[in-house]
Protein backbone atom coordinates (compact mmCIF):
# COMPACT_ATOMS: atom_id res chain seq x y z
CA UNK A 1 0.00 0.00 0.00
CA UNK A 2 1.25 3.49 -0.84
CA UNK A 3 -0.15 6.51 0.98
CA UNK A 4 0.90 9.95 -0.22
CA UNK A 5 -0.45 12.69 2.01
CA UNK A 6 -0.28 16.25 0.72
CA UNK A 7 -1.69 19.55 1.88
CA UNK A 8 -4.08 20.14 -0.97
CA UNK A 9 -7.21 18.29 -1.96
CA UNK A 10 -9.56 17.80 -4.90
CA UNK A 11 -13.08 16.48 -5.12
CA UNK A 12 -14.60 14.35 -7.88
CA UNK A 13 -17.99 14.03 -9.51
CA UNK A 14 -18.10 10.95 -11.68
CA UNK A 15 -17.25 9.09 -14.84
CA UNK A 16 -18.82 8.76 -18.24
CA UNK A 17 -20.50 5.39 -18.85
CA UNK A 18 -17.39 3.19 -18.77
CA UNK A 19 -16.79 -0.39 -17.55
CA UNK A 20 -16.85 -0.56 -13.75
CA UNK A 21 -15.30 -2.86 -11.19
CA UNK A 22 -17.65 -1.63 -8.52
CA UNK A 23 -19.23 1.18 -6.53
CA UNK A 24 -18.06 2.74 -3.27
CA UNK A 25 -20.44 4.11 -0.59
CA UNK A 26 -20.02 5.59 2.90
CA UNK A 27 -21.66 7.63 5.66
CA UNK A 28 -24.97 5.81 6.14
CA UNK A 29 -26.56 7.47 9.17
CA UNK A 30 -30.05 6.01 9.53
CA UNK A 31 -32.32 3.12 8.61
CA UNK A 32 -33.62 4.90 5.50
CA UNK A 33 -30.14 5.28 4.06
CA UNK A 34 -29.39 1.65 4.90
CA UNK A 35 -32.44 0.68 2.81
CA UNK A 36 -30.94 2.57 -0.13
CA UNK A 37 -27.69 0.66 0.39
CA UNK A 38 -29.57 -2.65 0.47
CA UNK A 39 -31.22 -1.78 -2.84
CA UNK A 40 -27.79 -1.00 -4.26
CA UNK A 41 -26.58 -4.42 -3.07
CA UNK A 42 -29.32 -6.09 -5.11
CA UNK A 43 -28.61 -3.96 -8.18
CA UNK A 44 -24.82 -4.38 -8.12
CA UNK A 45 -25.17 -8.14 -7.67
CA UNK A 46 -27.49 -8.29 -10.67
CA UNK A 47 -25.05 -6.20 -12.72
CA UNK A 48 -21.98 -8.18 -11.67
CA UNK A 49 -20.38 -5.28 -9.77
CA UNK A 50 -18.75 -5.20 -6.36
CA UNK A 51 -20.22 -2.87 -3.74
CA UNK A 52 -17.76 -1.42 -1.23
CA UNK A 53 -18.78 0.19 2.07
CA UNK A 54 -16.55 2.30 4.29
CA UNK A 55 -17.77 1.60 7.81
CA UNK A 56 -17.18 4.58 10.10
CA UNK A 57 -13.74 5.07 8.54
CA UNK A 58 -12.53 1.95 10.35
CA UNK A 59 -12.51 -0.51 7.47
CA UNK A 60 -13.72 -0.92 3.91
CA UNK A 61 -15.59 -4.12 3.13
CA UNK A 62 -16.72 -5.63 -0.16
CA UNK A 63 -20.18 -7.12 -0.65
CA UNK A 64 -20.84 -7.22 3.10
CA UNK A 65 -23.82 -9.01 4.59
CA UNK A 66 -24.23 -7.08 7.85
CA UNK A 67 -24.79 -3.40 7.08
CA UNK A 68 -26.88 -2.44 10.11
CA UNK A 69 -24.59 0.19 11.58
CA UNK A 70 -24.74 3.94 12.05
CA UNK A 71 -21.86 6.05 10.71
CA UNK A 72 -21.00 9.13 12.76
CA UNK A 73 -17.70 10.01 11.05
CA UNK A 74 -18.18 10.22 7.31
CA UNK A 75 -20.32 12.25 4.92
CA UNK A 76 -22.92 10.32 2.93
CA UNK A 77 -21.62 12.03 -0.24
CA UNK A 78 -19.09 9.46 -1.48
CA UNK A 79 -18.90 11.30 -4.82
CA UNK A 80 -17.70 14.44 -3.02
CA UNK A 81 -15.16 12.73 -0.83
CA UNK A 82 -13.55 9.88 -2.77
CA UNK A 83 -12.48 9.51 -6.41
CA UNK A 84 -10.85 6.43 -7.93
CA UNK A 85 -8.61 7.63 -10.76
CA UNK A 86 -5.57 6.65 -12.77
CA UNK A 87 -2.85 9.05 -13.84
CA UNK A 88 0.87 8.93 -14.60
CA UNK A 89 1.57 7.94 -10.98
CA UNK A 90 -0.72 4.92 -11.24
CA UNK A 91 -3.99 4.26 -9.42
CA UNK A 92 -5.02 6.94 -6.95
CA UNK A 93 -7.80 7.57 -4.47
CA UNK A 94 -8.40 11.31 -4.21
CA UNK A 95 -9.41 11.61 -0.58
CA UNK A 96 -11.19 14.65 0.85
CA UNK A 97 -8.88 16.18 3.45
CA UNK A 98 -11.91 17.05 5.60
CA UNK A 99 -12.19 13.32 6.35
CA UNK A 100 -9.36 11.53 8.13
CA UNK A 101 -7.33 9.25 5.91
CA UNK A 102 -7.82 5.58 6.70
CA UNK A 103 -4.42 3.89 6.82
CA UNK A 104 -5.80 0.41 6.19
CA UNK A 105 -7.49 0.81 2.81
CA UNK A 106 -7.77 -2.90 2.02
CA UNK A 107 -9.11 -4.01 -0.49
CA UNK A 108 -7.58 -1.03 -2.37
CA UNK A 109 -3.94 -1.68 -1.46
CA UNK A 110 -2.80 -1.10 -5.04
CA UNK A 111 -3.97 2.53 -4.82
CA UNK A 112 -2.02 5.53 -3.60
CA UNK A 113 -3.92 8.10 -1.56
CA UNK A 114 -3.78 11.78 -2.45
CA UNK A 115 -5.40 14.04 0.11
CA UNK A 116 -5.58 17.55 -1.27
CA UNK A 117 -7.06 20.83 -0.15
CA UNK A 118 -8.33 22.44 -3.36
CA UNK A 119 -11.66 20.92 -4.14
CA UNK A 120 -14.54 21.72 -6.52
CA UNK A 121 -17.98 20.77 -5.24
CA UNK A 122 -19.04 17.22 -5.88
CA UNK A 123 -21.11 16.50 -8.94
CA UNK A 124 -19.44 19.26 -10.92
CA UNK A 125 -17.35 17.32 -13.42
CA UNK A 126 -17.25 14.10 -15.40
CA UNK A 127 -14.32 12.18 -16.85
CA UNK A 128 -14.50 10.04 -19.99
CA UNK A 129 -12.74 8.71 -23.05
CA UNK A 130 -12.92 9.16 -26.81
CA UNK A 131 -10.92 6.10 -27.89
CA UNK A 132 -7.53 6.78 -26.26
CA UNK A 133 -8.22 10.48 -25.66
CA UNK A 134 -9.30 11.33 -22.13
CA UNK A 135 -11.67 14.28 -21.65
CA UNK A 136 -13.12 16.17 -18.70
CA UNK A 137 -16.40 18.10 -18.60
CA UNK A 138 -16.39 20.53 -15.67
CA UNK A 139 -18.31 23.48 -14.30
CA UNK A 140 -16.18 26.57 -14.92
CA UNK A 141 -17.17 27.79 -11.46
CA UNK A 142 -14.86 25.15 -10.01
CA UNK A 143 -11.64 26.30 -11.74
CA UNK A 144 -9.25 29.00 -10.54
CA UNK A 145 -6.90 31.08 -12.58
CA UNK A 146 -3.32 30.94 -11.28
CA UNK A 147 -3.58 34.27 -9.40
CA UNK A 148 -6.76 33.25 -7.62
CA UNK A 149 -5.25 29.91 -6.63
CA UNK A 150 -2.23 31.64 -5.13
CA UNK A 151 -4.56 33.88 -3.13
CA UNK A 152 -7.19 31.34 -2.03
CA UNK A 153 -5.85 27.87 -2.81
CA UNK A 154 -9.15 26.06 -2.42
CA UNK A 155 -9.97 25.25 -6.07
CA UNK A 156 -7.81 23.68 -8.78
CA UNK A 157 -6.31 25.32 -11.83
CA UNK A 158 -6.36 23.75 -15.28
CA UNK A 159 -2.82 22.54 -14.64
CA UNK A 160 -3.87 20.78 -11.43
CA UNK A 161 -6.76 19.07 -13.20
CA UNK A 162 -4.51 18.03 -16.08
CA UNK A 163 -1.95 16.43 -13.75
CA UNK A 164 -4.36 14.76 -11.34
CA UNK A 165 -6.60 13.26 -14.01
CA UNK A 166 -3.99 12.80 -16.75
CA UNK A 167 -6.05 14.77 -19.24
CA UNK A 168 -4.67 17.27 -21.76
CA UNK A 169 -5.68 20.90 -21.06
CA UNK A 170 -7.27 21.19 -24.52
CA UNK A 171 -9.60 18.31 -23.60
CA UNK A 172 -10.92 20.00 -20.46
CA UNK A 173 -14.36 21.30 -21.48
CA UNK A 174 -16.41 23.75 -19.43
CA UNK A 175 -20.05 24.60 -18.85
CA UNK A 176 -20.97 27.79 -16.99
CA UNK A 177 -23.53 26.59 -14.44
CA UNK A 178 -24.04 28.69 -11.33
CA UNK A 179 -27.41 27.47 -10.03
CA UNK A 180 -26.70 23.78 -9.40
CA UNK A 181 -24.18 20.99 -9.87
CA UNK A 182 -23.60 19.48 -13.31
CA UNK A 183 -24.88 16.05 -12.29
CA UNK A 184 -28.32 17.60 -11.76
CA UNK A 185 -28.64 18.66 -15.41
CA UNK A 186 -26.33 16.49 -17.56
CA UNK A 187 -25.37 12.78 -17.58
CA UNK A 188 -22.83 11.26 -20.00
CA UNK A 189 -24.05 7.84 -21.16
CA UNK A 190 -21.15 6.64 -23.29
CA UNK A 191 -19.20 9.09 -25.41
CA UNK A 192 -20.26 10.95 -27.50
CA UNK A 193 -23.80 10.70 -26.09
CA UNK A 194 -24.86 12.81 -23.13
CA UNK A 195 -28.27 13.44 -21.58
CA UNK A 196 -29.24 17.07 -21.02
CA UNK A 197 -32.21 18.02 -18.87
CA UNK A 198 -34.77 20.04 -20.84
CA UNK A 199 -37.46 21.72 -18.73
CA UNK A 200 -39.60 22.31 -21.81
CA UNK A 201 -39.82 18.53 -22.24
CA UNK A 202 -40.55 18.15 -18.51
CA UNK A 203 -43.40 20.60 -19.05
CA UNK A 204 -44.81 18.46 -21.87
CA UNK A 205 -44.52 15.38 -19.68
CA UNK A 206 -46.61 16.87 -16.88
CA UNK A 207 -49.26 17.79 -19.45
CA UNK A 208 -49.39 14.09 -20.35
CA UNK A 209 -49.47 13.29 -16.65
CA UNK A 210 -52.47 15.60 -16.23
CA UNK A 211 -54.35 13.80 -19.00
CA UNK A 212 -53.60 10.46 -17.39
CA UNK A 213 -54.45 11.67 -13.86
CA UNK A 214 -56.98 14.52 -14.27
CA UNK A 215 -57.84 14.72 -10.56
CA UNK A 216 -54.33 15.66 -9.39
CA UNK A 217 -54.46 19.44 -9.86
CA UNK A 218 -52.38 20.16 -6.75
CA UNK A 219 -49.48 18.01 -7.96
CA UNK A 220 -49.75 19.33 -11.51
CA UNK A 221 -49.83 23.00 -10.40
CA UNK A 222 -46.81 22.62 -8.10
CA UNK A 223 -44.80 20.92 -10.83
CA UNK A 224 -45.81 23.46 -13.47
CA UNK A 225 -44.98 26.42 -11.21
CA UNK A 226 -41.53 25.03 -10.43
CA UNK A 227 -40.72 24.13 -14.05
CA UNK A 228 -41.82 27.54 -15.35
CA UNK A 229 -39.76 29.21 -12.64
CA UNK A 230 -36.68 27.34 -13.80
CA UNK A 231 -37.36 28.12 -17.47
CA UNK A 232 -37.73 31.80 -16.61
CA UNK A 233 -34.52 31.68 -14.57
CA UNK A 234 -32.63 30.32 -17.59
CA UNK A 235 -33.94 33.16 -19.77
CA UNK A 236 -33.62 36.07 -17.34
CA UNK A 237 -30.46 35.32 -15.35
CA UNK A 238 -27.23 36.19 -17.19
CA UNK A 239 -25.33 33.82 -14.89
CA UNK A 240 -27.40 30.83 -16.03
CA UNK A 241 -26.96 28.96 -19.29
CA UNK A 242 -30.09 27.84 -21.11
CA UNK A 243 -30.55 24.29 -22.30
CA UNK A 244 -29.96 25.43 -25.89
CA UNK A 245 -26.69 27.15 -24.93
CA UNK A 246 -25.48 24.02 -23.15
CA UNK A 247 -26.48 21.90 -26.15
CA UNK A 248 -24.53 24.17 -28.50
CA UNK A 249 -21.42 24.03 -26.32
CA UNK A 250 -21.56 20.26 -26.01
CA UNK A 251 -21.85 19.86 -29.78
CA UNK A 252 -18.82 22.11 -30.26
CA UNK A 253 -16.91 19.87 -27.84
CA UNK A 254 -17.78 16.81 -29.93
CA UNK A 255 -20.68 15.42 -27.88
CA UNK A 256 -24.06 14.31 -29.20
CA UNK A 257 -26.53 15.75 -26.68
CA UNK A 258 -29.90 14.09 -26.05
CA UNK A 259 -32.56 16.40 -24.63
CA UNK A 260 -34.85 14.73 -22.13
CA UNK A 261 -37.33 15.65 -19.40
CA UNK A 262 -35.32 14.50 -16.39
CA UNK A 263 -35.81 17.05 -13.62
CA UNK A 264 -39.08 18.34 -12.20
CA UNK A 265 -38.40 19.39 -8.61
CA UNK A 266 -35.54 19.09 -6.13
CA UNK A 267 -36.82 15.66 -5.15
CA UNK A 268 -37.64 14.39 -8.67
CA UNK A 269 -34.47 14.07 -10.72
CA UNK A 270 -33.72 11.22 -13.13
CA UNK A 271 -30.58 12.90 -14.55
CA UNK A 272 -28.68 12.42 -11.28
CA UNK A 273 -27.57 8.87 -12.06
CA UNK A 274 -24.82 6.28 -12.34
CA UNK A 275 -24.26 4.97 -15.87
CA UNK A 276 -21.77 2.30 -16.93
CA UNK A 277 -20.91 0.07 -19.88
CA UNK A 278 -21.44 -3.69 -19.66
CA UNK A 279 -19.38 -6.42 -21.32
CA UNK A 280 -21.80 -6.56 -24.25
CA UNK A 281 -21.38 -2.81 -24.87
CA UNK A 282 -24.84 -1.97 -23.53
CA UNK A 283 -25.36 0.77 -20.93
CA UNK A 284 -26.94 0.26 -17.51
CA UNK A 285 -28.44 3.25 -15.72
CA UNK A 286 -29.15 3.69 -11.97
CA UNK A 287 -31.18 6.70 -10.88
CA UNK A 288 -33.64 8.08 -8.32
CA UNK A 289 -37.17 6.74 -8.02
CA UNK A 290 -40.59 8.27 -7.33
CA UNK A 291 -41.99 4.97 -6.05
CA UNK A 292 -44.24 5.24 -2.96
CA UNK A 293 -45.16 8.84 -3.83
CA UNK A 294 -48.36 8.98 -5.87
CA UNK A 295 -49.56 7.36 -9.12
CA UNK A 296 -49.10 10.72 -10.89
CA UNK A 297 -45.47 11.16 -9.80
CA UNK A 298 -44.71 7.49 -10.42
CA UNK A 299 -46.00 8.08 -13.95
CA UNK A 300 -43.14 10.56 -14.53
CA UNK A 301 -40.69 7.75 -13.78
CA UNK A 302 -42.46 5.59 -16.38
CA UNK A 303 -42.25 8.41 -18.95
CA UNK A 304 -38.53 8.85 -18.32
CA UNK A 305 -37.87 5.14 -18.78
CA UNK A 306 -39.81 5.06 -22.05
CA UNK A 307 -38.22 8.25 -23.35
CA UNK A 308 -34.67 7.11 -22.53
CA UNK A 309 -35.14 3.74 -24.25
CA UNK A 310 -36.66 5.46 -27.29
CA UNK A 311 -33.92 8.07 -27.62
CA UNK A 312 -31.01 5.82 -26.69
CA UNK A 313 -31.67 2.18 -27.67
CA UNK A 314 -28.25 1.09 -26.36
CA UNK A 315 -29.65 1.26 -22.84
CA UNK A 316 -29.90 -2.22 -21.32
CA UNK A 317 -31.12 -1.95 -17.73
CA UNK A 318 -32.66 1.04 -15.96
CA UNK A 319 -32.75 0.79 -12.17
CA UNK A 320 -34.72 3.19 -9.96
CA UNK A 321 -33.64 3.41 -6.31
CA UNK A 322 -36.27 4.47 -3.75
CA UNK A 323 -35.04 3.51 -0.28
CA UNK A 324 -38.52 2.34 0.62
CA UNK A 325 -41.50 4.30 1.86
CA UNK A 326 -40.38 7.28 3.91
CA UNK A 327 -41.37 7.52 7.55
CA UNK A 328 -41.16 10.88 9.29
CA UNK A 329 -38.44 10.84 11.90
CA UNK A 330 -39.38 12.11 15.35
CA UNK A 331 -37.72 15.41 16.33
CA UNK A 332 -36.76 15.96 12.69
CA UNK A 333 -39.22 18.73 11.92
CA UNK A 334 -36.68 20.79 9.95
CA UNK A 335 -35.91 18.01 7.47
CA UNK A 336 -39.57 17.20 7.05
CA UNK A 337 -40.32 20.89 6.44
CA UNK A 338 -37.53 21.22 3.86
CA UNK A 339 -38.76 18.09 2.12
CA UNK A 340 -42.14 19.71 1.55
CA UNK A 341 -40.97 23.14 0.36
CA UNK A 342 -38.37 21.63 -2.00
CA UNK A 343 -40.71 19.05 -3.41
CA UNK A 344 -43.55 16.96 -2.18
CA UNK A 345 -44.47 15.59 1.20
CA UNK A 346 -41.80 12.97 2.03
CA UNK A 347 -42.60 9.92 -0.09
CA UNK A 348 -39.56 7.66 -0.16
CA UNK A 349 -36.03 7.63 1.18
CA UNK A 350 -34.22 8.95 -1.88
CA UNK A 351 -36.77 11.72 -2.53
CA UNK A 352 -36.31 12.86 1.06
CA UNK A 353 -32.53 12.97 0.68
CA UNK A 354 -32.89 14.87 -2.60
CA UNK A 355 -35.16 17.47 -1.02
CA UNK A 356 -33.66 18.02 2.39
CA UNK A 357 -29.98 17.49 1.47
CA UNK A 358 -30.03 18.29 -2.26
CA UNK A 359 -28.27 15.13 -3.39
CA UNK A 360 -29.31 11.83 -4.97
CA UNK A 361 -28.02 8.35 -5.74
CA UNK A 362 -25.16 9.60 -7.93
CA UNK A 363 -23.97 11.82 -5.09
CA UNK A 364 -24.04 8.86 -2.68
CA UNK A 365 -21.80 6.67 -4.86
CA UNK A 366 -18.28 6.83 -6.26
CA UNK A 367 -17.49 4.73 -9.33
CA UNK A 368 -14.50 2.36 -9.36
CA UNK A 369 -13.51 1.82 -13.02
CA UNK A 370 -12.10 -1.29 -14.62
CA UNK A 371 -9.00 0.61 -15.65
CA UNK A 372 -7.63 -2.31 -17.64
CA UNK A 373 -10.64 -2.04 -19.95
CA UNK A 374 -9.73 1.38 -21.30
CA UNK A 375 -6.15 2.21 -20.34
Amino acid sequence: MHITLRKNQINFSGYDAIPLQGIYMQGLTNAQEQKIFKEMKIITKEEGLDLFLNQNNKKIEKNIIDDSYIDDRLSIWAQDNKAFVKNKDGKNILWNAKESVLTNIFPFNEYKINSKKYMPRGGNYFLGFDNDKKWMLINSLEIYEDDSFIKFGDKPTIKHLSNLFDVSPENIFTIDEFSCDLDEIVRPIGYPYILVNDYSKSLKNIENMKKEFPNNDKIYNRLKTNILRNLNFEKSNPMAESTETIIKKLKNYGFKPIKIGGKYFDDINFINAIAFKKQDGKISYITNSTKYSSPALEYLEKLFREDLIKKFPNISNIHFVSGGKYKNVKNNELFNFLSEIRGFKPCNGIMNILSDRLGGIHCMCSEIPKFISFR
